[in-house]
């Protein structure tokens, strides 16, 4: 079950390892649902209700809301207990970040990655008969059971090997719906990020660093675009460009004529012949995250991306004639109006190059909030107040004239409700419970009657705004995701 559109889920890269990997054993019956299709399989059309395991993957703190209405609309008791209904089972990165918010819906929450997981619920079904023994035994091998949890840590789960572990060369192609990053062969290269960027909980939750050998990737390509009928790879990896062969992989596939697609890359990993790589395997956008202007702020998140070098690419790629979309944070700890203004001065910086390109397009410009997460450094920071966000918003949108660039910024109604979720404890459960529950029936969402159930059950979210004391025990730090966060030091 992914808790969101069909769209998303066949974007997921673990829908697809799940789904082949257990349609590999032949006494188990495997069927997909998502938001489109929340109550009958998309292919057996049996009632949820009928399975004896349901699976969730949770990539983002909105997808809460959905896992806890699919629960509802399939009339499923909602709190985990040991009475009769499916054994519901929920993984991906929000809930490895922390637990906590979902952890009363749940009869077992995977932290970190889930193909080790997936061997050990196919090597219990023998237990199935007692829910009790079976979810003792998934304890007993670690992975986390709210109703059994003894306050112990608990350890991520993660693939150390990627060459040696199973990755679904056949994948789900719909002729109808194309995935978020267009039709093609999903080909992960790489996990984790040897970045470590203080405000990025992928990163973190994903620790180490690992990559599969350029040996294995291009067999899985060859095979992967053989039987799934495509002819364009997308690949998946927080930083593509630190893969060791990462050149070589598109110079081979550039010469073989078949395109690609990289969702994501480091601007300190580019330079023009990468641009250029890029373009030509039939890419239109040249993203980057330079995230911030300011040298103090640089240090602030671990992420120190030169002007001069964002400056040039974005040079080369309209002379390439790519669109240009820029991601910034507002929000940092210790940042000011000046910093705002660096950044305002550097895209108007910009303006000679576009004034000099042939292409007329506008630079899309997007600002979020940095929004702090469980089991980072920025854990101990707050989110923005509105009023601050709203004004560092105004100054950047008044800077830059409308004919060059489009401002885009997400809501910070929003972004609140997302920091409530993701620095959480047991108690928003009840929150989210009467949200869903009192959304169900009105058929809307919105933020006045959530910070409505926020008072009214007495949660004081201070703490999303508050900066919190270093040497405070938070809620989640019974996750252990085999990094020291409080080591990482922010300067003062």
């Amino acid at each position: 079950m992914y808790p969101s559109t069909y769209q998303a889920s066949i974007t997921n890269l673990f829908t697809h390892i799940a789904y082949y990997y257990l349609n590999s054993y032949d006494d188990v019956l495997v069927d997909r649902f998502t938001m489109d299709n929340p109550i009958s399989g998309s292919l057996t059309s049996l009632n949820l209700r009928k399975f004896d395991i349901v699976l969730m993957s949770l990539s983002y703190e909105f997808d809460y809301i959905n896992a806890i209405k699919i629960l509802l609309l399939n009339n499923i008791p909602v709190v985990n207990d040991r009475g009769r209904r499916p054994i519901i089972i929920a993984g991906g990165p929000a809930v490895s970040a922390n637990p906590l918010p979902l952890s009363k819906f749940f009869d077992g929450i995977v932290i970190g990655e889930g193909e080790e997981v997936l061997k050990l619920l196919m090597d219990s079904t023998g237990l199935l008969h007692s829910k009790d023994l079976f979810l003792e035994n998934l304890a007993s091998k670690g992975l986390y059971i709210p109703l059994l949890h003894d306050g112990s840590k608990i350890k991520k789960s993660y693939v150390v090997d990627l060459d040696s572990s199973y990755y679904p060369e056949y994948q789900i192609q719909s002729l109808i719906i194309e995935p978020v990053f267009g039709r093609g062969y999903i080909m992960e290269i790489s996990r984790g990020c040897k970045h470590l960027c203080s405000f990025c909980m992928e990163a973190f939750i994903s620790y180490p660093y690992r990559v599969r050998s350029y040996e294995k990737i291009m067999e899985s390509v060859g095979k992967g675009l053989e039987v799934n009928k495509v002819d364009r790879v997308v690949f998946y990896s927080l930083s593509f460009f630190d893969h060791h062969s990462a050149d070589r992989i598109l110079e081979t596939l550039l010469e073989r004529g078949i395109r690609f697609s990289i969702p994501s890359v480091r601007a300190d990993t580019l330079n023009e012949y990468r641009v250029d790589l890029i373009r030509r395997g039939g890419q239109k956008t040249l993203t980057l995250a330079p995230e911030t202007h300011s040298d103090k702020l640089r240090c602030v998140i671990r992420k120190y991306i030169s002007d001069e070098l964002v400056s040039r690419l974005i040079d080369y790629g309209i002379k390439l004639g790519m669109e240009v979309k820029l991601y910034y944070m507002v929000g940092i700890p210790f940042e000011d109006d000046e910093d705002i203004n660096q950044l305002v001065k550097f895209l108007r910086g910009l303006i000679p190059i576009l004034d000099k390109s042939r292409f007329r397009r506008r630079v899309r410009v997007v600002i979020n909030p940095l929004i702090p997460k469980a089991n980072t450094p920025m854990q101990f920071f707050g989110l923005i107040n509105k009023k601050e966000y709203m004004h560092r918003v105004r100054l950047i949108r008044k800077g830059l004239p409308g004919r060059y660039f489009r401002v885009e910024a997400l809501s910070h109604n929003l972004a609140y409700m997302q920091a409530t979720m993701s620095l959480g404890d047991v108690k928003l459960g009840d929150v989210l419970l009467r949200y869903v529950s009192e959304a169900y029936v009105n058929e809307e969402l919105h933020l006045s009657s959530y910070k409505y159930l926020l008072k009214s059950l007495g949660i004081d979210t201070d703490y999303v705004f508050k900066p919190r004391n270093p040497s405070e025990i938070l809620p989640w730090e019974f996750i252990d995701l085999g990094l020291n966060i409080r080591g990482f030091n922010i300067i003062k």
